[in-house]
């Protein structure tokens, strides 16, 4: 059964493509909001899954933090600022799991990300001068 286009599942879709800062629901929900007033945050996450079962988007889950939709499919990773917490994408890295070995152990893999984890380069430039390093918020990800 094919699923009828909807304005909503439209704006979503719309909204997510325009974006590059990798939005929560949430977020995505303020910008709908913007063009349909009268769309509920309920709809926001049904048609959010709509998107993921049809292929249109990936969820982005990273250390410590809510659920980021991404509408770039293809395989790539992220850098993820331990300060103001953007993310940006990033070529595919060269360290890629063995997910063969997982596979002949049972294990399903759909796909994976790599995430680097440090300080974004508009949050290094607004901290020189200042004498203080930039603090991280309050995650920490281990040193590569």
């Amino acid at each position: 059964m094919k699923q009828r286009a909807t304005r909503q599942l439209g704006a979503l879709y719309d909204a997510l493509a325009a974006s590059r800062d990798h939005p929560t629901a949430e977020q995505l929900f303020q910008r709908v909001r913007r063009v349909l007033p009268r769309i509920s945050l309920g709809t926001i996450y049904r048609n959010l899954d709509k998107l993921r079962e049809h292929g249109r988007l990936r969820v982005v889950r990273l250390a410590g933090g809510e659920a980021r939709y991404d509408a770039m499919t293809a395989a790539h990773d992220h850098f993820v600022c331990d300060h103001c917490g953007d993310v940006v994408d990033l070529p595919r890295c060269g360290l890629t799991p063995s997910a063969a070995a997982l596979r002949a152990d049972g294990y399903e893999v759909h796909w994976h990300t790599t995430a680097l984890y440090g300080v974004c380069k508009r949050c290094t430039s607004s901290h020189r001068g200042r004498g203080a390093g930039v603090a991280p918020r309050g995650r920490r990800a281990q040193a590569v």
